[in-house]
């Protein structure tokens, strides 16, 4: 069933790894399984916790127990291969890899060991190159969650804020190195022209541009803004909020899922990463129990329940009022 949660603005301490590997558990652990994680952000905390907590659930129904070794990037790319060697190194059993980059990294590196990979917050994981399909067998020793966000519902949703109407223009800001960011793009788009909504964008290269990015796309006509569930994004959410606050900017934000949401839109109807995190940790304890293969098992994504997330204390600061019809889905 939908739900709607009424959020204000949060300041939240992650307590995240470093670049060396973190062990957690017992080290007598029947399973050793690699996590690495991207960088840290709401989003990618979710489906790294509930991954962990459900696996070592499931296996402790069977009486076995698991150890975690986490490592996380913290947003610098190049740390992704120096993570994933010292996996190897460790022999895990099975390497968990969050976010495209750190997933692509671990699918190269892991290739040589058939070390089975599962990956989790990958919007195409066939345009990633982490598959050849999306449905089994998915190619090499490798499966896992795709997090594409419900971008039709969500353009439907931008259009009921601002009134319902097809008169307005919806603008996205994306980063250009991001895969996810430009597919999430470029989906909104088609769904604009299919709706016949009018749209815009800016692509932008680094943090420092997003206040730029905000200004061109008024600049353009925006009425409204998407920003799809990119990690440079996510990581610079509370950026984002201040630049559109600050430069006069102060278009209604809808972010491509609920933890952005938190810090810098107005509304969201999203995908849950826990329980992305939990279909992740599915698949890992039937490989690792050997029920299946990977390259066996479908890649998986939510496509129902999804959640509507709204920022009360976003949109009074931007002088933006949520439709009572957006607020009556409570």
């Amino acid at each position: 069933m939908k739900k709607i949660l009424i959020l204000t603005i949060v300041l939240v301490t992650l307590v995240t790894g470093c670049f060396a590997l973190v062990a957690c558990n017992n080290t007598k652990a029947d399973y050793k399984v690699g996590v690495i994680q991207l960088a840290p952000h709401v989003a990618l905390d979710q489906a790294n916790e509930a991954f962990c907590n459900k696996l070592t659930e499931l296996l402790k129904a069977d009486g076995k127990t698991v150890e975690f070794l986490q490592g996380n990037a913290m947003g610098d790319d190049s740390q992704n291969g120096s993570i994933v060697d010292g996996f190897i190194g460790k022999q895990v059993n099975l390497v968990y890899s969050i976010a495209t980059a750190s997933s692509q990294t671990a699918v190269t590196k892991c290739k040589d060991y058939e070390i089975p990979v599962i990956f989790n917050a990958v919007t195409d994981p066939v345009d990633a190159k982490l598959v050849t399909s999306m449905t089994a067998p998915t190619g090499g020793n490798v499966t896992g969650v795709s997090d594409i966000n419900p971008i039709a519902d969500q353009v439907s949703l931008m259009q009921e804020l601002l009134g319902g109407g097809t008169d307005i223009t919806i603008g996205v800001l994306y980063v250009t190195k991001e895969t996810n960011s430009v597919v999430q793009m470029e989906s909104v788009q088609a769904a604009c022209q299919e709706k016949g909504i009018a749209f815009v964008s800016e692509g932008i290269s680094e943090v420092d541009n997003i206040g730029f990015g905000l200004q061109s796309l008024k600049n353009k006509g925006a009425d409204i803004v998407y920003l799809p569930t990119d990690n440079v994004l996510a990581e610079s959410a509370t950026t984002v909020h201040a630049q559109n606050v600050s430069l006069g900017v102060k278009l209604p934000i809808v972010c491509g899922e609920g933890g952005m949401t938190e810090v810098c839109g107005v509304a969201t109807l999203s995908v849950s990463y826990t329980y992305l995190g939990e279909l992740a940790a599915q698949m890992a304890y039937d490989i690792l129990t050997g029920k299946k293969a990977a390259g066996d098992i479908s890649v998986g994504s939510q496509t129902e329940d999804y959640d509507y997330v709204v920022n009360k204390a976003v949109a009074d600061e931007i002088g933006f009022t949520i439709p009572q019809s957006i607020l009556d889905k409570a």
